[in-house]
């Protein structure tokens, strides 16, 4: 990456990455396995407990119907692992993370298009315009297991006022 996450995480205003030059870390300690495998114990309440924030960030968002919320089929269950929600049109995504920061909520871009990196452009000019749209009108928001109410209430409530017309 272009920018350290640890510099990224410590800004205080929104940086986007770029990926120059490809590259692979598939690497593993033993010690970072034996963490892994007792971590793996946890993962149920995790799942469970991310589970719960991504419904409560669902029903605090429900009246913001300019908020595009993302849907879980029936026959599907996610493990939460992001919560990403697409901006009203109107809504300048750069804009709305700046005043997410500024509220100390850190956001992201809902998805990397990687035909966009410097790195696959090979001087071909490819558009996905789905995935480009959402690159540029979608952010993820923060769910952790710690999060509480008051927190998540926060988010929504920062959100709603970033991007209400």
């Amino acid at each position: 990456m272009s920018v350290p996450d640890t510099v990224r995480h410590k800004a205080n205003t929104v940086i986007f990455e770029e990926h120059p030059v490809l590259g692979y870390n598939y690497r593993m300690t033993d010690i970072q396995a034996a963490v892994g495998r007792e971590q793996l114990k946890r993962l149920p309440g995790v799942v469970a407990r991310r589970r719960e924030i991504a419904d409560t960030y669902k029903h605090m968002l429900a009246d913001a119907q300019w908020i595009g919320l993302p849907h879980e089929p029936r026959y599907a269950r996610s493990n939460w692992q992001s919560f990403c929600v697409r901006l009203p049109e109107h809504a300048d995504q750069r804009s709305v993370m700046q005043h997410m920061l500024d509220a100390q909520i850190a956001t992201r871009r809902g998805i990397m298009c990687a035909h966009r990196e410097k790195t696959y452009a090979n001087g071909r000019h490819t558009q996905l315009r789905h995935s480009e749209a959402e690159q540029d009108h979608s952010i993820i928001l923060p769910l952790y297991v710690q999060m509480s109410e008051t927190d998540l209430s926060m988010v929504c409530d920062e959100l709603k006022k970033a991007t209400r017309s």
